[in-house]
């Protein structure tokens, strides 16, 4: 999976720098790269979204409790408001987030992406791809850490037991 994704991420340039003389150059992307922001700065990140800045998502499937359920949540919970609750102008009805009102436009609609395998292309489908993503981006060495943690784990509880043995014929002549 990582020599795809880094031939993905070498796709795309990004400025480095600075070099030794001092100035920014361009370099091939790496996967540990930030994805750069499609706002120059944060006043026109507001201005683009009824005067709210959207979220860095890149760590919120960790900063979250239910991290990809979450983000899921968000992204397949917009609806038409119940009769009683009235929005105001740039405002969007989510039953997932709390307080129920967003100003963040739904960001998925149905056929936007075209999968080549045949993968139905509903909004429940990106939503998923998008929250595994964003928790693999969160943390991309996850499961190598939890297969090196149940080798560990194996051994300790191997490592016990041959220590008990030893323990028990140490002590077995002892009154």
């Amino acid at each position: 999976m990582l020599p795809i994704i880094k031939a993905i991420a070498a796709e795309y340039s990004v400025t480095d720098g600075p070099d030794d003389e001092g100035e920014m150059f361009d370099r091939p992307a790496l996967p540990s790269d930030r994805f750069p922001s499609p706002y120059p700065n944060s006043k026109a990140a507001a201005a683009t979204n009824n005067g709210a800045v959207p979220p860095d998502l890149s760590l919120i499937a960790k900063a979250r409790v239910g991290g990809p359920d979450y983000l899921y949540g968000i992204l397949t919970g917009y609806a038409e408001p119940a009769h009683d609750i009235e929005l105001l102008p740039g405002q969007y009805y989510n039953k997932y987030m709390p307080g129920n009102v967003l100003a963040m436009a739904p960001p998925l609609s149905e056929g936007i992406v075209a999968y080549e395998d045949g993968t139905p292309e509903h909004v429940s489908q990106y939503a998923k791809d998008v929250s595994h993503f964003l928790m693999w981006a969160a943390e991309p060495k996850l499961e190598a850490r939890k297969a090196v943690g149940v080798k560990v784990f194996l051994f300790l509880l191997v490592f016990a037991g041959i220590m008990y043995r030893v323990k028990k014929k140490i002590w077995a002549n002892a009154h």
